[in-house]
């Protein structure tokens, strides 16, 4: 658990002591421990004498209770009777925290002669505490708790003791921002979802614990493919499907499907989608410049984990209807790596917070599905841009937070973002430069040569029968010059529904013929946004 050694190194480095973890917080670690009760097991918590956990729910409680009656003997506070040591502590978050600090400040003789810290603190839910708002609009006390924490953070004593302090949040944007800035020397420490490796195990495990009798209850569907599936979902997530089985109900691909398409839109709100491709490029017809670009310059490198080559963004630009989309999805199916859409036009919310929190979650996602393709669709519709006026500079903060994941480099090579515009000129500038947009590929309506290869490659997805030869195929894509290919994906539906509507289970010239006299083309607007 690379966030655990993430911790004890910034520690030893006296880096800081006061750490807030967030994301993953709330799943299960090994099978059996949360996150939170995996952190007491560490050596930087374990080894104290005093451990205090503390919400706003719950108080102030003791995981371990001796350790209840070691720190108010060490702060002269004993009470005669259990009564009387309840009241002792409080539960309102101002004096509780200031309980907490005599703790954080109390100490033990090293082995080296020196002084250690004798208590670790863990405060889960954090966010209700010191809420992301801004100051003028917190209560008194949420400004006091704010205050005490970031006071702790700077203490030189409490530092020079190292006594460990842990915030946990699920969302790293709920909690004020003060916390989170640079200069408030509390570190921010994310807890990943987990990889594939570690998947791939926990599902073995699953495995044998819900097998009936003797057998693994699935169906269809191995350890690898099933864990190459529930990419972007919690431990907690994989068991719940397991837990859905039973003896009339194994583990099959559809089921783990279906609860990953529930899961999905449950968690992120539909701002991000996961995408399991079923198209590769020999279900698209044309375009096989386009096809040997991402080869070259996507697929190959991410394969290979050549990231240098492997660029941060690609924009694909071109009318509506030339089937970017699609295209988008069989590079990543091409590819053998994840797969999600980002909708930023539903990242916006009325509630103050709730779009930077949208976003902010729904990129800790894409980030933890690395190696990934993220789609953005309609680009130019997303309303995001550094101009954007009348939402309180909303849409403006989060297009820098955007223009900030993409231009992190220690993305390069593991996540690649394919954007989709019909007008790219509406498009901030800012997005478009090398280091977020690096390669621009247009996706044009097809040359007649592209447009015959789309005619077939229809009727063999569809399944639909024809009797038109290679001639009949060429004169029309010949007849329909600037169809896009949903166009011509349209007119072959046509040209089968005429057939039908003759009694004919086969597509003939005279059927193609009518569906071109009577199919009107809706596309608008093609040559401009060419």
């Amino acid at each position: 658990m690379y966030w655990i050694e993430e911790i004890h190194r910034k520690w030893s480095a006296s880096i800081a002591h006061v750490f807030l973890l967030h994301f993953n917080v709330w799943d299960t670690v090994d099978g059996n421990a949360s996150v939170i009760e995996y952190l007491m097991q560490s050596p930087l918590v374990s080894e104290r004498e005093i451990l205090i956990c503390y919400n706003r729910s719950a108080g102030i409680w003791f995981p371990i209770p001796s350790h209840k009656k070691v720190l108010l003997e060490d702060l002269g506070l004993a009470a005669s009777d259990s009564a009387g040591i309840e009241e002792i502590i409080p539960r309102d978050p101002v004096a509780a925290l200031m309980l907490v600090e005599d703790a954080l400040r109390l100490s033990v003789p090293d082995c080296n002669g020196g002084l250690r810290a004798k208590a670790a603190v863990i405060i889960d839910y954090a966010e209700t505490l010191v809420p992301a708002a801004e100051l003028a609009q917190m209560s008194p006390g949420d400004r006091t708790v704010l205050t005490t924490l970031l006071r702790w953070a700077r203490d030189r004593q409490i530092a020079d003791l190292g006594s460990p302090v842990f915030l946990v949040a699920e969302n790293l944007s709920d909690v004020n921002r003060a916390l989170r800035s640079a200069s408030s020397r509390v570190e921010a420490v994310q807890v990943p979802l987990p990889d594939l490796e570690d998947r791939q195990r926990y599902i073995r495990a699953l495995a044998e614990k819900y097998a009936i009798d003797g057998r693994p209850n699935m169906r269809d569907i191995t350890v690898q493919q099933m864990a190459r599936l529930t990419a972007g979902l919690k431990k907690l997530h994989v068991e719940d499907i397991f837990l859905r089985s039973g003896a009339d109900v194994a583990v099959t691909p559809d089921l783990v499907k279906e609860r990953k398409r529930d899961i999905i839109s449950a968690e992120y709100g539909d701002v991000l989608q996961i995408i399991d491709p079923e198209l590769d490029f020999g279900s698209i017809g044309g375009m096989e410049n386009v096809k040997e670009f991402f080869r070259k310059n996507v697929i190959r490198p991410l394969r290979e984990g050549n990231s240098r080559r492997c660029p941060t963004g690609v924009l694909m630009p071109g009318p509506a209807g030339t089937g970017k989309t699609i295209l988008a999805e069989a590079v990543a199916r091409e590819s053998g790596v994840n797969c999600c859409s980002l909708n930023l036009a539903k990242i916006m919310n009325r509630w103050v917070g709730s779009s930077e929190a949208n976003l902010e979650k729904a990129l800790q996602c894409i980030e933890a599905l690395a190696p990934t393709i993220t789609i953005i669709d309609e680009l130019d519709q997303s309303g995001l841009s550094r101009n954007s006026s009348g939402d309180s500079g909303v849409s403006s903060r989060l297009f820098k937070r955007l223009l900030e994941f993409m231009a992190d480099d220690r993305h390069r090579g593991k996540v690649v973002f394919l954007g989709m515009t019909n007008r790219p000129d509406l498009i901030d500038a800012a997005l478009k430069r090398p280091g977020r947009m690096d390669r621009k590929v247009p996706v044009l309506p097809p040359d007649e040569g592209e447009r015959a290869d789309i005619f077939r490659v229809v009727f063999t997805k569809y399944a639909i029968s024809h009797a038109l030869s290679g001639e009949e195929l060429e004169a029309a894509a010949a007849a329909t010059d600037g169809y896009t290919g949903a166009e011509i994906r349209a007119l072959v539906l046509k040209a089968a529904d005429v057939a039908e509507d003759a009694g004919s289970d086969t597509v003939k010239p005279e059927h193609l013929q009518y569906a071109l006299e009577v199919f009107r083309p809706t596309t608008g607007d093609i040559d401009l946004m060419t």
